[in-house]
């Protein structure tokens, strides 16, 4: 650089008025820039990612190019770039023939560009002229089979599809940008269904540099929410409007999340990392919708097939009773009809055996009348007869009575267990003598006086 500068020294001449070798701002400048124009005789083509993109009233578009994963780090290298007007229609020709590449914040490019010194800021800055779009497209494709194969060797991969989905998701939380077309058709097909779906929104941008956040928030506060299931939406774009969603931390949201997560994002070719994510995927927010509706449907179908069964095997149940109960009642018709005459030719009988008998009743009172002067006179001979015997009894009864035979100066002796005493009782016995008028008790003891081997007794008196 310092021969460089020499050399710009040397064809211009020293500067007017400094002896000293000072050079002028505008004398650098150009020393400056002409360096660089001869370093940079060319076009060359640099790569990095793009960060800071805007669009000037002018119509120029004007960017920076870091190092790619330095994020925003205002130390890191960065160059300035600028793709004017008149350039864009060949770029975004390229891009287009790739399959629909935009630039924007987060893209990694490699680009054609002038190294330019613009001493009007005393910037060196990059002046676009065409992009490598397969660069870019090589560069994302491999970002997202290594983030793919991170989700898998973690187990993410596939972790929201094993979730078991609800018989009739109709709580269904939506994360999409409010008032967009997605949102739009996906609230429309629902609706159309005629079933009762229930749609709590979560505004979030889906492309740009707060769509990372936004969708991985979204995502978190749906989590908690009372719905069935998530949605995802977005409408058609361009490659890298999509990028948000080939992100690994939107990834393992999805994979994360408590509940079945469907994806409806506006692309008909590639599928992103959050498709292979989510619990179904699908081409856009109209058959996310779709797929939904479908789920609640087929539901609703089977609960009519299993109602038109149970009301089949209803009415095949319900028939053998009926036929039985058919068959019964003509059965029992004619065991009526048989039992009926039967019956009347049992009661004719009884009431012939009736007439029968109540003639021999009429007879019998007839000759019980005839019999009751006789029967009276037998029964008063009878009723003497046993009035006689009855007397008898009695005074042999009063003859041979206890209190008789004790009137006459009898008594009767009983042992302590009131049983009358037949034998010679034995010594210390205690027994109760009874006569008509006292008792008294006595106990058997052996005295001198007595005869050997006869007991005598001690008399205790037991009136009151």
């Amino acid at each position: 650089m310092s021969s460089a500068v020499e050399g710009t020294r040397a064809a211009a001449g020293d500067p007017a008025g400094q002896p000293d070798g000072t050079w002028s701002v505008s004398d650098l400048t150009a020393a400056v820039g002409e360096t660089i124009q001869r370093a940079f005789p060319g076009e060359v083509w640099v790569r990095g990612e793009i960060i800071g993109y805007s669009v000037a009233a002018s119509g120029h578009i004007y960017f920076n190019l870091i190092e790619p994963g330095s994020g925003n780090d205002r130390r890191g290298a960065r160059m300035r770039v600028a793709l004017f007007k008149g350039r864009q229609r060949l770029v975004n020709r390229d891009l287009a023939a790739a399959g629909g590449l935009t630039l924007d914040d987060g893209i990694e490019v490699r680009i054609r560009a002038e190294v330019e010194y613009y001493a009007g800021s005393g910037q060196v800055q990059l002046i676009m002229s065409g992009v490598d779009p397969h660069f870019t497209l090589g560069v994302l494709a491999a970002d997202r089979e290594r983030i793919l194969a991170e989700l898998a060797e973690s187990g993410l991969l596939r972790r929201n599809a094993a979730l078991p989905l609800p018989l009739v998701p109709l709580r269904v939380g939506l994360v999409t940008a409010d008032g967009s077309a997605a949102h739009a058709d996906f609230v429309h097909e629902l609706r159309a269904s005629g079933y009762a779906f229930e749609v709590l929104l979560c505004d979030a941008r889906v492309q740009g540099v707060t769509a990372e956040a936004d969708l991985v928030a979204a995502l978190r506060t749906l989590g908690r929410a009372e719905v069935d299931v998530i949605a995802v939406v977005r409408g058609g774009g361009d490659r890298t409007d999509l990028l948000a969603f080939d992100l690994a931390s939107v990834a393992k949201a999805i994979a994360l999340c408590p509940l079945p997560v469907f994806c409806g994002i506006g692309h008909e070719t590639d599928t992103s990392v959050a498709d292979q994510a989510a619990h179904t995927a699908a081409k856009t927010p109209t058959a996310c919708a779709a797929a939904l509706v479908a789920h609640v449907a087929g539901f609703d179908e089977r609960l009519a097939t299993a109602r038109s069964v149970l009301r089949l095997l209803a009415e095949r149940r319900l028939a053998r009773p009926r036929a039985w109960l058919g068959e019964a009642r003509l059965r029992l018709g004619h065991h009526t009809q048989r039992h009926c005459r039967t019956a009347a030719g049992k009661l004719a009988g009884a009431r012939r055996s009736l007439q029968r008998s109540h003639a021999h009743v009429q007879r019998g009172t007839v000759s019980l009348r005839a019999l009751r002067p006789r029967l009276e006179r037998a029964s008063a001979r009878r009723l003497g007869t046993a009035k006689a015997q009855l007397r008898s009894a009695s005074a042999l009864v009063s003859a041979v009575a206890p209190e008789r035979t004790l009137a006459r100066g009898f008594s009767i002796t009983r042992a302590a267990d009131g049983s009358i005493v037949r034998d010679m009782p034995a010594t210390g016995d205690t027994i109760v003598t009874e006569t008509a008028r006292a008792r008294f008790a006595s106990t058997v003891s052996a005295e001198a006086s007595a005869p050997a081997g006869k007991p005598t007794t001690e008399t205790t008196d037991l009136r009151d």
